[in-house]
């Protein structure tokens, strides 16, 4: 029988900015529940990642000094390999779609 996940009692183990919650594994990628709040470090991966915010707003900063907004609904993919840092100044529920082994790096 496959296992459900809930988004609910995800975002309810989440107590902490920038941690995450894994709700299923789809071949090599995995989705991922996280609260963002601050500011998370400059980085990059080898492979593409995808930010979809589901309540709140975050920005996606880049070290040439552009910022993309993203609000409620919207989605962006952040390259691979492409240094880029997220963050929320009021806090935001996300789910990030990436490679099982980015959260390694």
């Amino acid at each position: 029988m496959p296992e459900k996940a809930s988004i609910t009692q995800a975002t309810a183990d989440l107590t902490q900015p920038f941690t995450h919650v894994l709700l299923g594994q789809v071949d090599d990628y995995c989705a991922y529940l996280s609260r963002f709040k601050g500011a998370y470090v400059f980085h990059q991966h080898a492979k593409d990642e995808l930010y979809l915010i589901l309540e709140g707003e975050i920005y996606i900063d880049y070290p040439d000094g552009r910022s993309v907004l993203l609000r409620q609904n919207e989605a962006l993919v952040a390259k691979a390999n492409q240094r880029h840092r997220s963050r929320s100044d009021k806090g935001a529920l996300v789910l990030m779609f990436k490679a099982k082994d980015l959260f390694a790096e």
